[in-house]
């Protein structure tokens, strides 16, 4: 192995010892696909080049890390500006550690053309103006990723989970402000849209009346996030 040089604010020797401890556990990558209509609220994203690409994003994520290129689409994912899908970086990760990998689709708006468990989740709405799914679909969620969870730890040492949805940095915040955590989010845009992050999470925060996680998730989410909680 190459000499590593790692920078960690005063916790080298701990990151040292952490990659030490990998370096011969047999890992496996996931890649959990999902949509969410809240992606469609203007300037809140750009992982596409416009509202009707949205929906290709995840499938062609998954088609170019398993083949290579994409075929719902006749190119790799970009940002509107030409920014290309950050699936460039895990392709390249995965092939240099010979990492196998498998595709979950968990709610995506289109089909990837390529092998994949599905959960047989409907896309999420819209949070700011609908719950994102049913209380029942994040059960079945929460079950069907606690079974591929399962299935998978027998045979490896190391899940890691990455995960490709439009808008998933908004549920993902209005999920955390839903369990009391006052944290905030990045963006795949060079100037973060924070406002219209906040305005459609402060939205979707009315209508949570409990603290179920269940319900906050239903209400605040997306179909990624349960699907991911129970593979976890």
């Amino acid at each position: 192995m190459d000499e590593l040089s790692i920078t960690c604010h005063g916790n080298e020797q701990n990151a040292k010892n952490f990659i030490s401890l990998l370096e011969k556990k047999r890992f496996r990558f996931s890649l959990i696909i999902s949509y969410t209509e809240t992606s469609e609220i203007p300037g809140i994203t750009i992982a596409g080049a416009n509202k009707e690409f949205l929906k290709f994003t995840s499938p062609a994520d998954a088609e170019y890390l398993s083949l290579g290129k994409c075929r719902c689409i006749d190119t790799i994912p970009m940002s509107p500006d030409g920014k290309p899908t950050p699936a460039l970086l895990t392709k390249v990760s995965l092939n240099t550690a010979k990492i196998p990998h498998f595709v979950v689709n968990a709610g995506s708006m289109v089909l990837p053309d390529v092998s994949s468990f599905d959960a047989l989740l409907q896309p999420g709405k819209n949070i700011a103006e609908a719950p994102a799914m049913t209380k029942e679909d994040v059960h079945n969620a929460v079950d069907f990723g606690r079974v591929i969870g399962k299935s998978l730890s027998k045979s490896i040492d190391c899940l890691v989970i990455g995960e490709s949805i439009p808008g998933g940095t908004t549920t993902a915040l209005s999920v955390l402000k839903g369990f009391g955590i006052d944290a905030s989010v990045s963006s795949s845009m060079p100037k973060n849209p924070i406002e219209i992050k906040q305005k459609t999470v402060s939205s979707a925060l009315k209508r949570i009346k409990s603290d179920d996680p269940f319900e906050i998730v239903a209400n605040l989410g997306d179909p990624m996030i349960p699907v991911c909680t129970g593979m976890l």
